[in-house]
């Protein structure tokens, strides 16, 4: 696997321990609806900052072939 794809999975699991670790705290259990939703949102957020990490790693991977 290429070292950026490695890189944004890690930055995935990353992201989405952190939020749901917060949100675990933070979410009110009473209303189903709003749990299911946060949990949506969490996993977007995880999925937007892999992506971010993947983009910028792999551009930097590239630069460095031609160095």
């Amino acid at each position: 696997m290429k070292n950026w794809i490695k890189r944004a999975v890690r930055t995935f699991v990353q992201t989405a321990v952190g939020y749901i670790t917060v949100n675990i705290v933070a979410v009110d259990w009473s209303a189903d609806r709003s749990v299911i939703k946060t949990a949506v949102v969490g996993v977007g957020v995880s999925a937007i900052a892999a992506g971010m990490a993947a983009v910028m790693n792999f551009i930097d991977d590239e630069s460095k072939k031609f160095e």
